[in-house]
């Protein structure tokens, strides 16, 4: 959680990103606090101790992913956007640059 903290604190990890990072952070330090509570999941679940450490990380990664996903997908989107803007724009420019030249030749 240091590591989060400084890299947050030196702007290298935006705070949105980092939430997850601290939430397993937080789960990570509950479990070693209190090892008695994975071994009740275990027992819940019916599965062996390193089987619920193993379930436990796996959905943690699947949602780091799904976050990433969600958000390379509106970083497509809004890319997709400042294109299309400035292709319009660098339209508009060269039609102002056409006029202006044109406006320039008659004088």
């Amino acid at each position: 959680m240091t590591i989060v903290f400084e890299l947050i604190r030196t702007r290298r990890l935006k705070e949105e990103y980092s939430l997850l990072w601290l939430l397993s952070g937080v789960v990570i330090l509950i479990f070693s606090i209190f090892p008695k509570m994975l071994d009740l999941i275990s027992r819940i679940m019916g599965t062996y101790y390193l089987t619920t450490m193993l379930i436990i990380s796996f959905l943690f990664l699947l949602l780091i992913v799904l976050h990433f996903s969600t958000v390379i997908s509106q970083l497509s989107k809004k890319n997709k956007e400042l294109t299309q803007e400035l292709s319009i724009m660098d339209y508009k420019f060269r039609e102002l640059d056409k006029q202006f030249h044109d406006l320039v030749d008659k004088l």
